[in-house]
């Protein structure tokens, strides 16, 4: 729509050789007898303003662009889980699922209070090391719960600081 717009703009664009003319022009021409050209009464704040030669094309000016037209993007809480916002709802698409710390002997309580902080923002020393007491009386902890490509990620990184990790659907039925 937009290239036809251009093209109808250009089209009715006519210079004629001479600065008067004798045939009426529609209410959508103006002539400038200064300039010595027509120009056409574009929509929408966009203006037609022509070369500085006299002769050739118009060059159409950018329109104005009215940001509070645009729905405000949703805000993830400061400084947390990109995966769920605000209001609890979650972004992007697809399931939700659980990032999980596994139980091994390798782990310490110190390691897992400086690493699980530095891969999910979210998590604070205090609760990375309640994670890591959970984890060995259950065997398992839930560390956060995002869609499947946060939740990958997260799990990705676990493994590169020394953590052992996993992923699991988080199913609704089980809540």
């Amino acid at each position: 729509m937009a290239i036809s717009g251009r093209a109808a703009a250009c089209a009715a664009l006519v210079f004629p050789s001479t600065a008067t003319t004798s045939t009426p022009l529609p209410s959508t021409v103006s002539v400038n007898p200064r300039a010595g050209h027509r120009t056409m009464a574009t929509p929408a704040g966009v203006a037609a303003v022509p070369h500085a030669s006299g002769a050739g094309g118009a060059v159409l000016e950018r329109p104005a662009f009215d940001q509070s037209q645009l729905d405000a993007l949703p805000v993830a809480e400061e400084g947390g889980d990109p995966g769920r916002l605000k209001d609890g709802r979650r972004s992007g698409s697809g399931d939700s699922y659980k990032v999980l710390l596994v139980d091994d002997a390798r782990h310490t309580e110190q390691h897992v209070e400086k690493a699980l902080p530095q891969v999910v923002p979210s998590i604070t020393a205090e609760a990375a090391r309640q994670l890591f007491h959970e984890s060995r009386l259950k065997g398992v902890a839930v560390v956060i719960v995002a869609v499947k490509e946060h939740a990958e990620f997260y799990a990705q990184m676990m493994v590169r600081q020394g953590l052992r990790s996993a992923i699991e659907p988080e199913s609704d039925l089980a809540s």
